[in-house]
């Protein structure tokens, strides 16, 4: 299994606009950190839960708040969840666009404002800290400073 390593940088631009709260940024954090190429996570909301210190119930309205947004996915097997594909990672640009043109692919709406950028919040508790969401290393984690390179396929 190869580690996704390309996001849509433009989608997380406006990820801001979902307004979420501080515990579902940090559970999609965690699930990003985690997730396969195309954006199925297998861990459980108890995992979560333990590895971000909170009650399940916490975990779970978490999780609530970003399907509300349509950042993960309505449907889920249990212990999956499924990020939305323009917010998941991938092995390279090629994949996404073959990902996201595919029949098969199912792109469900997101529900906040794409349009305008919001800033992020001025009172982020995780700024200018060394948060790790996937602490036991199961992959590395780049640095906001350091840009992916890009391979186009020709």
């Amino acid at each position: 299994m190869s580690t996704p390593g390309f996001h849509n940088p433009e989608a997380f631009e406006i990820l801001p606009n979902a307004r979420l709260s501080p515990t579902a940024r940090d559970v999609f954090d965690v699930l990003t950190a985690r997730q396969e190429p195309g954006g199925l996570v297998r861990i459980k909301q108890q995992d979560l839960a333990k590895r971000l210190d909170l009650s399940q119930a916490a975990v779970s309205r978490a999780i609530s708040q970003l399907r509300d947004k349509g950042i993960i996915g309505e449907r889920q097997r249990q212990g999956t969840v499924l990020i939305h594909p323009l917010l998941a990672g991938y092995e390279s640009l090629a994949h996404m666009v073959n990902h996201l043109q595919n029949t098969t692919t199912f792109v469900w709406p997101l529900h906040f404002p794409t349009g305008n950028i919001r800033p992020p919040r001025s009172n982020d508790p995780r700024t200018d800290t060394d948060f790790d969401p996937d602490p036991d290393g199961s992959e590395n984690i780049p640095s906001t400073e350091t840009r992916p390179t890009l391979h186009l396929a020709g």
